[in-house]
């Protein structure tokens, strides 16, 4: 969801699949896919470290922004069961795969939800208001 008024982006819902192998600790494996979302929604968000001539600008991690449980939409997760792995029993990693796609997914949705491409990480409501008040068609 995309506010044309102030450029905030909020994602509405989240479907994952993830193909996972075999599951060894079906607990820890869904709390890894689920938490690399989180990272990886941060990453496409919110997420910045400000840099001028070299050095970081921001002065605390007070201004670092990270994701709060506010800004997580509902998650569903599809597992795609193969067994074929290259752990035992055809296990596969579980939190690197999740938060890849992110990022790439969410800026397709504010393409889809509000017409423009932003290219730059993090999709920030700034960068969105801006490109919604560029001339289209460029």
């Amino acid at each position: 969801e995309v506010d044309s008024d102030t450029g905030q982006v909020r994602p509405i819902e989240v479907v994952q699949a993830v193909d996972v192998g075999t599951i060894i600790n079906p607990v820890g494996h869904q709390g890894q896919l689920d938490g690399r979302f989180v990272y990886g929604l941060g990453n496409a968000l919110m997420e910045e470290l400000p840099i001028e001539d070299g050095r970081v600008t921001s002065l605390s991690l007070g201004e670092y922004k990270l994701p709060t449980q506010m800004d997580i939409p509902p998650l569903r997760t599809v597992l795609v069961h193969s067994e074929v792995g290259p752990g035992p029993f055809g296990a596969k990693a579980a939190g690197e795969i999740t938060n890849s796609g992110v990022a790439a997914a969410i800026a397709n949705a504010v393409y889809d939800a509000a017409g423009v491409r932003i290219k730059t990480l993090p999709i920030t409501a700034e960068r969105v208001f801006e490109a919604l008040r560029e001339p289209r068609g460029r």
